[in-house]
């Protein structure tokens, strides 16, 4: 059986790699699953690196020692840039999260002080508010998705609109609340640390709709139900969307 390496193990293989590949680095923090807890045998190493300054920020994948390491190179300009213009519109700030929830592992200095201060500062104001168009889009492609699975007799199709639904309302129930969302599995995390109930809830329609079709279609309209009431419920008849006017193809020559 193969088994989970320990974080110190990791660390000193984070701190060689520094060493050996980024001595000018001024901040190098270890985030990810070992930075809290949830490492398996096979997980990868999450490493941020701040520089001075750099032309541009960058990433790479390699291996150190056996172990692959997913980097991300950054200065305090280019840090900044991606969690406000990139990542925060979406929902999510992975970087941020890296850097609060990680360890320095070089000398600390007023460079990671201040990447750790921003970090926190980013973290803490949390995810911009959903305008009512943009609410009105999410109840509303919510709705007509409850519509298809509920009206859906073939399994697989079913099972992909539920995927589909799952994502959707456990982001509005974050994002409604002014908390910030996640992919993947860190959807699954921010919303079982947020509220673990509703992750709870929508963790069984899922699974109920892989293995007994009309009790996952009841448990999705349950948890939806629930989801959409606090901001405004379901939505169909009166949705509008106009396109913007210049949204046209040039007349043809």
């Amino acid at each position: 059986m193969t088994t989970i390496p320990t974080y110190e193990t990791i660390r000193a293989i984070a701190v060689r790699l520094v060493q050996q590949r980024y001595p000018t680095a001024v901040a190098a923090i270890i985030g990810g699953s070992f930075a809290t807890g949830r490492q398996t045998p096979t997980s990868d190493i999450d490493l941020l690196l701040l520089f001075e300054h750099v032309d541009c920020a960058w990433r790479d994948t390699l291996v150190a020692e056996g172990r692959t390491v997913e980097l991300f190179a950054h200065d305090v300009a280019t840090f900044t840039y991606f969690c406000k213009e990139m990542d925060a519109p979406g929902g999510t700030v992975p970087l941020a999260m890296m850097v609060v929830e990680g360890e320095n592992i070089v000398a600390a200095s007023e460079h990671s002080a201040q990447l750790l201060a921003l970090a926190q500062a980013i973290d803490t104001a949390g995810p911009p508010v959903l305008d009512v168009e943009n609410l009105q889009r999410r109840r509303y492609a919510i709705t007509t998705a409850l519509e298809d699975l509920v009206d859906s007799t073939q399994p697989g199709e079913a099972l992909a609109v539920a995927c589909q639904l799952y994502e959707a309302l456990a982001d509005l129930h974050l994002r409604a609340a002014g908390v910030w969302s996640g992919g993947g599995k860190h959807l699954f995390r921010r919303l079982q640390a947020f509220d673990a109930a509703v992750a709870g809830q929508l963790d069984g329609a899922l699974r109920l709709v892989a293995s007994d079709l009309p009790s996952g279609q009841h448990a999705f309209g349950q948890v939806a139900a629930a989801v959409l009431a606090p901001v405004g419920g379901p939505l169909l008849e009166g949705f509008t969307l106009p396109a913007p006017a210049h949204w046209r193809s040039a007349p043809a020559v």
